[in-house]
């Protein structure tokens, strides 16, 4: 980008406006420079017309895989780096040490020589000094379950100057990083239209059976079923998403119809958790309320949601100045029949299953790409949220907690808006707090244990001092452990009574994952608790979405799923348990004066 001021006139003192030219794909916003020179971001002619680096690359790596390569080689030439570290998920270890032989063989090799300009203050780096080649090149073999896992701390201490990552999106910061990180997502190219036409003949299939159905009881078919779909999926099929939202979009005002007559239409959207990419799901971190979202503002550009307002404000503005009553007309889309869906890519369940633990009252479907299959999944909120209930009531009665639950009126949705309200509870004085919170005597003072996960970043320093803060403030003693991962027998053992008579830990509280204690938590000798179960157990959170199972209950089917129990480990807009939580986010350990 080149910035230019437009020369002013003789006669006025006026300022000269800056115009801004940005720079355009295939071409240059300013003629001075030579078709050789780069930007940070630009692949030079070395890497980008190299025809023997490109062979290698097509006959050795799949083709619907974009490993960055040539993105890679230039940030390693960009950066100086000698000493390369390369992780990979387990998915795509067995392309490790291809991709590790083609930025050794290409990476500097094919640099062109440096001139350097006597009168140019700007380059005084002698062109002998500049590296040659890679030195040396690690392949860390630590199991990699997400970006959480980033682990630049051994990168480091092998003496590495950067770390390529593969396979995850930039969960962890740059800036928080000890050595320059480069995410490589690794996006694949899959059928779309394949995935689009299972939709298509799915629906048309229950369409058909609706309307014979509704045949064979002598009622109207009705208007044609609109199916809103929330297209979702891992980081690897991004591109694939937004394409199927696209190509389902693309039906909306042409119905789809079979040969038998029958009809439906679609309209997509992309949600998004932010700061994820579009459609972008976690195992920990999903898209929520989207049963309740407003679908048609949803399917608006910015711009157009921007029109629709000013026209709705000016609606009501001369609603109100005539003194007339707004009306739904006749025949609007509100008499249409709609049917509100989550459509998610990939090729397990693991991340499908946050989403559907944030939106449980809506349909999923998953496609595999590599089976090419569509089918429709389901998950036992119910029990698993039972099952959380019945761990955090068990904490509640070791610890002796006796604060009030917030159970009603209120979601994690209206608690973070009020997030500040929730930190300053959990940062007040000791002596501030209701007599029912004073800490109880030595003697029956119980001990919690709180894990930091050590595999990679998994675990935040920053979210481990607020739960130690909020526990100290209970005057409950607190034992940190340091974990890669976190097995029942390891922790069996930790939990046992001393041979002193200590009473051991009671329960624990860790800061690594929260499927952990969703999926596998009820398997271990004591609760395990994520950091969000931890502040709803300690009264914190106004949350209702674990208490709509009442104890006196006995069918399942009788709990409302209306409240959705929340996965926004790595959301802006979650609470203090979560990694972009305010301070949070320099995920360093700090203190809160308990």
């Amino acid at each position: 980008m080149t910035t230019e001021a437009e020369p002013s006139a003789a006669s006025t003192t006026k300022a000269a406006p800056r115009i801004i030219r940005r720079k355009k794909k295939g071409g240059s916003a300013t003629t001075s420079s030579s078709s050789t020179s780069t930007s940070g971001n630009d692949i030079p002619p070395h890497i980008q017309n190299n025809t023997q680096l490109h062979h290698i690359i097509s006959t050795t790596l799949p083709k619907d895989y974009d490993f960055e390569i040539l993105k890679t080689i230039w940030r390693v030439e960009n950066s100086n780096a000698q000493h390369v570290a390369l992780q990979f998920p387990e998915g795509l270890t067995m392309y490790a040490s291809t991709i590790g032989d083609i930025l050794v063989k290409f990476a500097y090799r094919f640099q062109p020589a440096p001139t350097l300009q006597p009168s140019s203050e700007e380059n005084k780096e002698p062109p002998s000094t500049r590296p040659k080649a890679i030195q040396s090149l690690s392949i860390l073999g630590d199991v990699t379950y997400g970006a959480c896992c980033i682990d630049d701390l051994s990168a480091r201490a092998l003496g590495c100057d950067l770390l390529v990552h593969y396979g995850h999106s930039c969960l962890v910061p740059l800036t928080c990083t000890v050595i320059p990180c480069l995410y490589v997502f690794v996006e694949i190219s899959v059928d779309v239209q394949h995935m689009v036409d299972c939709v298509h003949m799915t629906f048309l299939q229950e369409e058909k059976d609706r309307r014979q159905n509704k045949s064979q009881e002598g009622s109207d078919d009705g208007p044609a079923r609109i199916i809103e779909a929330c297209v979702m999926g891992t980081v690897q099929f991004r591109s694939a998403v937004i394409e199927a939202a696209q190509r389902l979009n693309s039906d909306a005002d042409s119905s789809t119809s079979s040969s038998e007559g029958d009809e439906i239409k679609f309209e997509a959207i992309v949600p998004q958790a932010k700061p994820l990419s579009p459609g972008e799901t976690l195992g920990c971190t999903a898209p929520s309320g989207l049963a309740q979202l407003d679908f048609q503002n949803a399917l608006l550009s910015p711009r157009e949601r921007r029109e629709r307002k000013k026209q709705a404000a000016a609606a009501a503005a001369a609603a109100a100045a005539t003194g007339a009553i707004d009306t739904i007309p006749a025949g609007s889309s509100d008499s249409i029949p709609r049917e509100r869906v989550m459509l998610f890519l990939a090729d397990g369940r693991f991340h499908l299953e946050a989403a559907m633990i944030s939106n449980p009252t809506l349909r999923a479907l998953r496609y595999d790409p590599y089976s090419k299959t569509l089918t429709e999944e389901r998950y036992e909120t119910v029990k698993m949220k039972r099952l959380r209930r019945e761990a955090i009531m068990a904490v509640r009665k070791s610890l002796g907690i006796s604060d009030p639950l917030k159970r009603g009126g209120g979601s994690v949705a209206s608690s973070v808006q009020d997030g500040d309200d929730i930190a300053n509870s959990v940062l007040q004085p000791q002596q501030q707090r209701s007599s029912s919170s004073r800490p109880p005597s030595s003697a029956s003072r119980k001990t919690m244990g709180i894990i930091l996960g050590t595999l990679g970043r998994q675990g935040n320093p920053a979210i481990l001092s607020r739960l130690r803060s909020l526990l100290h403030s209970r005057g409950i003693q607190t034992i940190i452990v340091l974990l890669s991962e976190i097995f029942p027998k390891k922790l069996e053992m930790l939990s046992k009574p001393t041979s002193s008579g200590g009473s051991g830990v009671c329960a624990w509280v860790q800061v690594a994952c929260p499927r952990l204690s969703i999926d596998w938590g009820h398997y271990f000798c004591v609760p395990v608790l994520s950091p969000f179960e931890l502040y709803v157990a300690f009264g914190e959170v106004e949350n209702a979405a674990l208490w709509v199972a009442e104890e006196e209950k006995t069918d399942e089917t009788a709990d409302d799923l209306t409240d959705q129990y929340p996965m926004d480990f790595y959301t802006k807009s979650g609470g203090p348990w979560t990694n972009y939580y305010d301070s949070n986010t320099k995920r360093k350990v700090l203190s809160y004066g308990v």
